[in-house]
């Protein structure tokens, strides 16, 4: 760590008072980002129930089907086993392993639990870009142009409209550098991320997000780590008001772990529609980018050691082109952004702004609309390139061309009647130039009445989560008052509430946190015990 991390680790944080559980869908939700990085396949496949039965949407978003950590629990085991560790942590994404790296180094005996028969989480399917500024390898490579911690850290609080942690966003900040040479040194390898105006802050790895998990797993069984796969934690144990371990499943098998501390890193809650439902509803159908393991464990293990959790009621979303999402990396998936088009949901209304800059802003109001279906309508003035991207769309039947505003609804699948009335009615905001129902740029109100029209299907896809647990600059989980849980810590995606809120600041921002709250956990889990 770097001495200014040295120096905020000693310290508590303040912290403005946050909504605990946003639950209703008229709720005002939070988007982010998978991981730090753009998911490398933006079709998830559809995912088993954890009896490996694949499951109806309606069956998914069913509370009474959900495979909760409390419902694990009830059922019996047939087989008991106890084990002993100095640190147990929960997950193998970036956070977690970066705990078992930096500790395992230091001499602790770890066991590492992951409930999933796929190591890493959102960490392993992200392409792996990495938020920082000021490492040695940045340095070396003539990528200078970085500006300071201290930029960095007011830019994740701006983006967090102010509600963030400045704490939690400085440490970030600060020891992000230093987080890259660790990675580094290991063997990952970095290169600036491409494209047109992005600085030198962004860079990715070279073999993507998988990569870099493998090597953390590598290391820390190098130094004796135990990885224990399909193994899930079930429950936090407490003694005298400390941490004590964790109970844990794997099959019929019951473990009881004894630790000195716990770290819990497993990730966020929309890997499945029962999480969703349970932490998010508004999202409820969306397609989802994440691990299907991200149901939302951490939140209820760490409520059962008495901590709080900020639950902002948001996710990271991406819309994709598809009823059946085209990758992220399909050329066609660029006419998801239209600004001359009109955003509506499949009742044929408009719902957003379609000025907004990034694809993030889009989370609030497609939450608010109570839709999991969306369209964007636009004329034939567009520019030769996204004509071109207009007509392969069709090809691939995830667009749709008419000669009029009611054919193209029809062949979409829009009711006709209010479809036209929302392109009359938005017509007529062009001719005043101006947009009061959702603001939209005036230089973008540009009527939509040269045919041949376009439908393009749109889709909403979750990839991560935001706000769950709160933390200290020592990665310590938090109780209602903001005082430590003895023994217990958290970081990355888990406890990301207290740098994102309504926008994912940027990619790369998740993996830099997570490694950075990673090795901070274990260094001051290991000086809580007195290692």
């Amino acid at each position: 760590m770097t001495e200014q991390g040295n120096e905020l680790i000693k310290g508590g944080v303040s912290r403005r008072s946050f909504l605990v559980g946003l639950g209703a869908t008229a709720a005002v939700m939070a988007g982010a980002g998978l991981a730090g990085c753009a998911p490398q396949s933006s079709a998830a496949p559809s995912k088993p129930d954890a009896d490996g039965s694949e499951a109806s949407a309606s069956d998914k978003g069913a509370t009474s089907k959900a495979d909760t950590i409390q419902a694990a629990a009830e059922k019996p085991a047939d087989k008991q086993e106890a084990k002993e560790a100095d640190i147990v942590v929960v997950g193998s994404g970036i956070a977690g392993m970066s705990m078992a790296v930096e500790a395992s180094r230091a001499g602790a005996k770890v066991i590492v639990l992951e409930k999933h028969d796929i190591s890493g989480g959102d960490s392993s399917i992200c392409t792996g870009n990495f938020y920082c500024c000021g490492s040695k390898y940045q340095d070396s490579l003539g990528l200078t142009n970085y500006g300071t911690p201290e930029e960095i850290a007011q830019f994740f609080l701006t983006q967090s409209d102010g509600d963030a942690n400045i704490d939690i966003c400085r440490l970030v900040a600060d020891n992000g550098g230093a987080a890259m040479d660790w990675l580094v040194e290991m063997g990952c390898e970095f290169n600036k991320k491409p494209g047109d105006g992005v600085s030198d802050r962004s860079m990715v790895v070279k073999n993507g997000g998988k990569f870099i998990i493998d090597t953390l797993i590598a290391e820390a069984e190098k130094n004796g780590a135990e990885v224990m796969m399909k193994t899930r934690a079930i429950e936090v144990l407490m003694d005298g008001g400390k941490v004590s371990g964790v109970k844990a499943r794997e099959g019929k098998t019951e473990y009881t772990i004894t630790a000195k501390a716990v770290m819990l890193a497993s990730g966020g809650f929309d890997g499945q529609d029962w999480a969703k439902e349970l932490y998010a509803p508004g999202t409820v159908g969306w397609h989802s980018l994440s691990s299907p393991s991200n149901t939302g464990d951490g939140i209820e293990l760490a409520r059962q050691a008495g901590a709080m959790t900020l639950m902002k009621g948001g996710l990271s979303q991406i819309h994709l082109v598809g009823r059946d999402p085209v990758p992220l990396n399909d050329e066609i998936s660029g006419l998801r952004m239209v600004n001359t088009g009109v955003f509506l949901t499949d009742l044929g209304y408009r719902c957003a702004n379609e000025s907004m800059t990034s694809q993030f802003d889009y989370f609030t109001p497609f939450v608010q609309s109570g839709r999991a279906h969306f369209f964007i309508i636009c004329d034939s003035q567009q520019t030769e390139k996204r004509l071109g991207l207009l007509a392969k769309a069709v090809e691939k039947g995830v667009a749709h061309k008419a000669d009029s505003i009611e054919e193209a609804a029809i062949a979409a699948g829009l009711p006709p009647y209010p479809t036209v009335k929302t392109i009359e009615k938005y017509n007529t905001l062009c001719d005043a130039g101006e947009d009061p129902d959702f603001h939209k740029k005036p230089e973008d109100l540009k009527r939509i009445e040269q045919g041949p029209f376009y439908c393009i299907e749109i889709t909403p896809n979750t990839n991560d989560s935001f706000g769950q647990l709160a933390i200290s600059t020592k990665a310590e989980v938090l109780d209602a008052n903001r005082k430590p849980v003895p023994g217990l810590y958290s970081g990355g995606t888990l406890a990301n509430a207290e740098m994102f809120y309504m926008r994912y600041a940027v990619s790369g921002s998740s993996m830099c946190m997570g490694t950075v709250t990673g090795r901070i956990a274990a260094q001051s889990a290991m000086k809580y015990y007195g290692a």
